[in-house]
């Protein structure tokens, strides 16, 4: 009887390990799948709109719309790149 009890012990043991194996694994294994999605947003939020004389009275790009302070025309949004 004390040789049953024992292997009973052992597989409950090697069931626990095994559980505790797989538990650990559904927790580590999603966290490394390569693509960090934080590091993401905030390159879509460095975009920022720029605005331009249309008559590139000056090569100056502006944060905002608004006059161009050389000749007075309205500021487009340029293309980012």
């Amino acid at each position: 009887m004390v040789i049953n009890k024992t292997k009973r012990g052992n597989e409950m043991k090697k069931q626990a390990l095994i559980l505790t194996a797989f538990i650990l694994t559904l927790i580590i294994v999603p966290g490394c799948n390569g693509s960090d999605k934080s590091s993401e947003a905030p390159a879509q939020q460095q975009v920022k709109e720029q605005y331009q004389c249309p008559m590139k009275c000056t090569e100056e790009k502006f944060d905002k719309a608004g006059k161009c302070p050389v000749c007075g025309m309205e500021l487009e949004k340029v293309a980012n790149g």
